[in-house]
């Protein structure tokens, strides 16, 4: 069947499937402000243009804010929570973590590293079709450790009544919520609790199979790490 687009193009299509998805647009901001954010992300970009490719049709878009895609530099009290879209996992939980820091970055109780010119930030998913496609457990961590709330070895071994059980999560787990409560401003005691008890019982509940080789994807992450270390000294 031949499918015919406002603009007179044509695409034959085998089946035709009506989805409820969305363009991301702010017609309700003022001009300025996305013509700021446009300017902000392609001198991040080198000059790149925000338009989503599949095949040959192309989805203009309006921008996200430059910081974590979350709020700018010239408009901290603005934010945009929920709009990054992860490669696995949930959106909620990365929103829930998104007004973590939000909160943190208007109080200024957030170090945050920038990139260097024309280089992404590590979090970008490669070949995304999506402009703002990020690696879920790695843009987690990076706003996580803005804050300081990424959990460390020793925070999980000298504040757990179960310091293996923690640290079994901790790598097993896909960036649960709860991890990023263990310490810093949002630090709560229940969080521990949930971390040795609900979310242990996850983990060990997946068999062994499925844990034994995350364990070794995470071996195998690690070795890359300390080699890259080695290399960079």
């Amino acid at each position: 069947k031949t499918v015919m687009f406002d603009d007179g193009r044509t695409f034959e299509a085998d089946v035709i499937v009506l989805a409820t998805g969305y363009t991301q647009s702010f017609p309700f901001l003022e001009d300025g402000i996305r013509e700021d954010h446009r300017c902000d992300a392609q001198a991040q970009s080198g000059g790149s243009s925000n338009e989503t490719t599949t095949s040959e049709f192309v989805l203009k878009e309006d921008y996200l804010p430059s910081e974590h895609f979350i709020t700018s530099k010239k408009r901290p009290r603005l934010s945009f929570i929920g709009f990054v879209r992860p490669n696995v996992g949930a959106i909620p939980p990365m929103s829930e973590l998104q007004v973590m820091w939000w909160l943190c970055r208007m109080k200024g109780k957030v170090n945050m590293i920038d990139p260097a010119p024309n280089m992404p930030r590590t979090y970008m998913v490669l070949g995304s079709k999506y402009p703002y496609g990020v690696d879920y457990g790695n843009y987690m961590h990076r706003i996580a450790e803005d804050m300081g709330v990424a959990p460390t070895l020793a925070c999980l071994a000298r504040s757990s009544n179960h310091p293996l059980r923690a640290l079994f999560t901790y790598c097993m787990g896909q960036s649960y919520i709860p991890l990023f409560r263990l310490q810093g401003p949002f630090a709560s005691k229940v969080c521990w609790k949930v971390v040795h008890g609900e979310l242990w019982d996850v983990c060990l509940n997946r068999g062994l199979g499925e844990n034994f080789g995350l364990m070794v994807v995470c071996g195998i992450s690690l070795w890359m790490n300390l080699a890259a270390c080695i290399g960079e000294a």
